[in-house]
């Protein structure tokens, strides 16, 4: 049947979308009715994951960037996503700033003061014999969150899957998570309960990725409104934020891409410019640059090493670690490789990976020097003005005591806590699209399906706020993430070799069209 022959009704009747919404809700109400077995469950499931399928996620992420790097150098570079005289629908700026704010921004943004902090507290194991907290921590630090931000974070969540889906969707596939088997099996069976599964779950782990952090950057933003005399951090504050945002990134979704995500985008990317010129000019200028150039030197000639290396002295710390960023992004592959080929049509593979795996992970970079090393300049030079907020109020404290620290700190704090904000509803508005996506199997899925997924993920985050303490129940969920990349892992492996092989295909095909 047509997409134009479809009832109005249609993607209500879609296995995916109960496949994908079943597991969420019955995981929250295991979860109401006992948040210690919901806890019990995701923190030991994780654990078993991390063990079983570490040492495979580690390689796998390593394969597939030099996968799509030897792509982009090769002549399958010049294949145009979307055909020959396919054009971009957005301009090169406008379609980094969608792929820099939608792909990891919403996490990347939280952790760019806290990660580099935590690591030069306490130096990963990679690097033997560095004090932590000391001018020798910096650049271990820094090199360790880039490498969980960087190149090979970049390339696993939105390269090999993109070329894939946008080859496949030339040929009529829809784009749904399931159409990355359809090189593997046969098409009944693609098309039949395996298909929905494959959609589902990839439903289940994006939509669950999501609604941690959302929770969570909840809970802080009451937390930091509390602070204000009028105001006090309650059930009812807590709430509100989570309304508020869910009513912006609602109304992103609903309005589009060429729009409300594309404005917000926009709004991000010249908001970061404006808080990184503050922060060069009115931080530790010089320690930034000379430490964004010393800690990408350390990344690059520690990088086989640390993205690789895992024994059992390390295991618990890699498994922490990098295992569960990489299990985190490997949820997010199918549905933000989805997105970003809707997007990307016009692009050639060459734009596609260079800007996806090298001009976004540069930037994102640049983004963790200026917060996480303003951060680690403050400590160096009075012990405790970071690490004494960082110790009492945990991860999310870092950004707030970071910005306090530096001249007209209200300024700052003010477009900092604006830019969270903004980056969590672009992560979730451009979620809520990929999943009306995959459920309708439509590039431009109907504004009622994405206004469907934008509550579902509004409303989980608050039921989840109310169980427990809310905190936990966080924690829990972000476990839950990487087991929820279990099944997702056959179908990014699949296009290790799927993509390379049918833009082979493709560029052959064209050539002998032309000839």
């Amino acid at each position: 049947m047509s997409d134009s022959a479809k009832t109005p009704r249609h993607w209500i009747r879609e296995s995916p979308l109960w496949v994908g919404a079943g597991p969420l809700l019955i995981f929250l109400l295991v979860a109401a009715v006992d948040l210690t077995l919901a806890e019990t469950f995701t923190s030991e499931g994780k654990a078993f994951v991390s063990s079983l399928l570490g040492g495979v996620w580690l390689w796998m992420v390593v394969v597939l960037f030099l996968i799509a790097m030897g792509m982009a150098i090769s002549p399958l570079g010049s294949l145009r996503l979307g055909g020959p005289e396919a054009k971009p629908s957005l301009k090169f700026f406008d379609w980094c700033a969608v792929l820099i704010c939608t792909l990891l921004a919403g996490g990347g943004v939280f952790w760019s003061a806290a990660e580099p902090l935590t690591h030069f507290q306490s130096p990963a194991p990679h690097f033997q014999g560095i004090e932590g907290s000391s001018a020798a921590a910096v650049d271990p630090a820094l090199a360790v969150s880039f490498l969980h931000w960087g190149f090979l974070a970049w390339a696993l969540v939105a390269t090999t899957v993109t070329i894939t889906f946008s080859i496949l969707e030339r040929r009529g596939e829809p784009l749904r998570p399931r159409t990355l088997l359809v090189p593997l099996l046969p098409k009944a069976m693609v098309e039949g309960p395996i298909g929905a599964l494959a959609d589902g779950l990839s439903v289940v782990a994006a939509i669950a990725g999501t609604v941690g952090p959302l929770g969570f950057l909840s809970l802080q933003l009451s937390n930091a409104a509390g602070k204000l005399p009028w105001l006090s951090d309650t059930a009812g504050m807590q709430s509100l934020v989570v309304l508020l945002l869910t009513a912006v990134f609602a109304t992103s979704t609903v309005s589009g891409i060429q729009k409300g995500i594309k404005w917000l985008s926009e709004l991000n990317v010249w908001l970061t410019l404006a808080m990184a010129s503050g922060l060069l000019l009115l931080g530790p200028g010089l320690f930034l640059i000379q430490h964004f150039v010393s800690g990408f030197a350390t990344y690059l000639t520690h990088l086989p090493q640390m993205a690789l290396n895992r024994t059992s002295a390390n295991e618990g710390w890699v498994n922490g670690w990098t295992v569960f960023y990489w299990g985190w992004f490997l949820g997010y592959a199918p549905l933000m490789g989805l997105f970003t080929a809707g997007v990307s049509r016009g692009r050639t593979i060459r734009e596609l990976v260079l800007a996806v795996a090298i001009l976004c992970p540069l930037v994102t970079n640049i983004w963790f020097t200026l917060l996480g090393g303003t951060g680690m300049a403050l400590e160096l030079d009075t012990a405790g003005a970071i690490s004494g907020p960082l110790a009492a109020e945990g991860h999310a404290g870092a950004l707030l005591a970071i910005l306090q620290q530096l001249p007209i700190s209200g300024v700052f704090i003010l477009v900092g806590l604006v830019l969270v904000v903004l980056f969590m509803c672009t992560s979730a508005d451009s979620m809520s699209y990929a999943a009306a996506m995959v459920v309708s199997g439509r590039q431009e899925p109907p504004a009622a399906l994405r206004l469907f997924w934008a509550l579902i993920i509004g409303s989980l985050t608050l039921v989840l706020l109310r169980i427990g303490s809310g905190a936990d129940s966080i924690d829990a969920l972000q476990a839950f993430i990487v087991i929820a990349a279990v099944p997702v892992t056959p179908l990014v492996l699949a296009t290790l070799w799927s993509a390379p092989r049918l833009a082979w295909k493709e560029l052959s095909r064209i050539n002998t069209q032309s000839q």
